[in-house]
């Protein structure tokens, strides 16, 4: 088992919560040299986003959609609630009180994806992490037409996110 060696996340202060709040926001950017709307379709169109994450059902016209994880790692089933949506550019959601936001812009032939997921508590940032590298790892192995990675040594990133 070897630990991953990818692009990190970064760890930032939590904006518009009271004084002495141990919220922050875990914050990713990762690059592809695909077009917008190939990275767009990876992260909203659900037979596209099982390949990595998890296959979502449901209308997300009625701003709800149902998720379940598809990996080893995790096949929980959570409810997701869609909050912002402008394709291919922006969603956020809330994912069983999770709340996630990504933008997607492309310049040239290069398209950078920024995920944050915000309201993280201080003390969770070492487990919740790790797995977003997992999973943001497992969207760029998708991307990239490479194996997908194994969750064996994600865990080894926890001091990278204390």
């Amino acid at each position: 088992m070897s630990t991953p060696t990818t692009v990190l996340g970064e760890i930032r202060p939590e904006h518009g919560c009271p004084d002495g709040s141990s919220l922050v926001t875990l914050h990713y950017v990762r690059s592809f040299a695909l077009p917008v709307g190939e990275v767009w379709a990876a992260l909203t169109e659900s037979d596209r986003l099982e390949r990595w994450y998890g296959r979502w059902t449901g209308d997300p016209t009625s701003g709800r959609v149902r998720l379940t994880m598809t990996d080893e790692h995790d096949t929980a089933t959570t409810d997701v609630r869609i909050l912002r949506c402008d394709p291919p550019h922006e969603l956020g959601v809330d994912q069983d009180g999770w709340h996630l936001e990504v933008t997607v812009k492309q310049v040239g032939v290069v398209t950078t994806l920024e995920f944050s997921h915000r309201h993280v508590p201080r003390s969770e940032t070492s487990e919740v992490g790790p797995g977003w590298q997992y999973y943001l790892d497992r969207l760029d192995a998708v991307l990239a037409g490479r194996a997908l990675p194994r969750w064996d040594g994600y865990l080894d990133l926890a001091d990278e996110y204390r």
